[in-house]
């Protein structure tokens, strides 16, 4: 049996093509603030690993920046996409 994705990512892209302009706008941003928290948790965990004393606390804070970071994104996403629905449907 094989799985035809091909069918399944156009459709995911014509859906997100249908978004209004302020919810897209607010994924675009979110997008951005999530790139931005990823990075600089992504480089204080890189940085606490590889200097000359390991910090247990910084790991902690990174790892928390990089998982908050991951909700951020889930909610911005799911709240933008719900707006445009509720748009839609008025």
């Amino acid at each position: 049996m094989q799985l035809n994705t091909d069918n399944g990512i156009a459709k995911i892209f014509t859906a997100f093509s249908k978004v209004h302009k302020y919810p897209k706008a607010i994924i675009k941003y979110g997008v951005q603030a999530f790139l931005a928290l990823f990075l600089v948790g992504t480089l204080l965990f890189v940085f606490n690993t590889t200097k000359s004393y390991y910090d247990l606390y910084a790991e902690f804070i990174a790892t928390s920046i990089i998982k908050s970071s991951f909700i951020i994104l889930a909610e911005i996403v799911i709240g933008a996409l719900l707006l445009d629905y509720l748009f839609k449907k008025n």
